[in-house]
């Protein structure tokens, strides 16, 4: 009785916060509108993103989807809404949502990709994640079956407590390679002395994940492959809602590369 309370009460809350009602949970919607500004419900974001495609030749039924988030079980609703409306969908990823597929990896993407019409179509998602808590507490998510908070990202926090404490592992661990590289990376656009929070970290991650994105798949013919590129942050919210903060978005295809602006849509 008590579980079915439970999940009439989430319910009910989960359809406020999808309808961003800052009455609920006031502290997550204002630390979320303090550092995420614009930030969207995970299906309003998907929906978005899938209507602008469509206008620009992209269907489910000739697009396959790409995914590129943290390897966390927390993101697979975002993993699970690119295969609700784009179908089949290549799993690009890794440890914080980094690029580590590199060369092969695209190339056994690209040979999957279906061919209509002499072209071939993608739609690329990716970005790292954080956790906010009903109090607004930045990295905390309560998962379900602990009984204590449980943090996300949990590898780039890693990387945040290195710098706190002026403790940086730099070389490269065969036994732990996808950390070495999110550490290297991150660390490689910092100067001396930079010490960023998790909600810096986190924005310096999408960066990242943005422009090893572009210049990985620079090397498409666009005649041939037309594609889209989705990045932001996945925000785990209160009562394992999810969410986004939008950043780049664009098309490539015959003609270049077109920007589109989520905003006016």
């Amino acid at each position: 009785m008590i579980q079915n309370y439970h999940v009439r009460e989430q319910e009910t809350i989960v359809q406020d916060l999808n309808g961003y009602n800052p009455n609920v949970f006031p502290a997550f919607h204002q630390t979320v509108q303090s550092h995420f500004p614009g930030t969207l419900p995970l299906e309003s974001y998907m929906s978005k993103t899938y209507e602008c495609l469509n206008s620009h030749g992209f269907i489910d039924e000739n697009t396959m989807g790409m995914v590129a988030i943290c390897r966390d079980e927390i993101t697979d609703p975002l993993f699970d809404a690119v295969i609700r409306y784009w179908g089949k969908t290549f799993n690009c990823c890794s440890l914080a949502g980094f690029i580590t597929m590199g060369k092969t990896g695209l190339a056994a993407a690209m040979d999957h990709t279906p061919i209509f019409d002499g072209l071939r179509r993608f739609t690329f998602y990716a970005m790292p994640h954080i956790a906010i808590s009903r109090y607004g507490e930045i990295g905390k998510v309560y998962r379900q079956g602990l009984d204590k908070p449980s943090h996300a990202c949990g590898a780039l926090e890693a990387i945040v407590k290195e710098l706190e404490l002026g403790c940086l592992h730099l070389e490269t661990d065969m036994q732990d390679i996808e950390q070495s590289i999110v550490r290297q990376k991150i660390i490689s656009t910092l100067q001396y002395g930079d010490k960023p929070d998790l909600v810096e970290i986190t924005k310096l991650a999408g960066q990242i994940i943005s422009k090893d994105i572009e210049k990985l798949l620079k090397t498409l013919n666009s005649s041939i492959f037309h594609y889209a590129v989705m990045t932001g942050i996945q925000i785990h919210g209160p009562l394992e809602t999810q969410w986004v903060y939008p950043q780049n978005f664009y098309v490539v295809g015959s003609d270049g590369k077109k920007v589109i602006d989520l905003k006016q849509k």
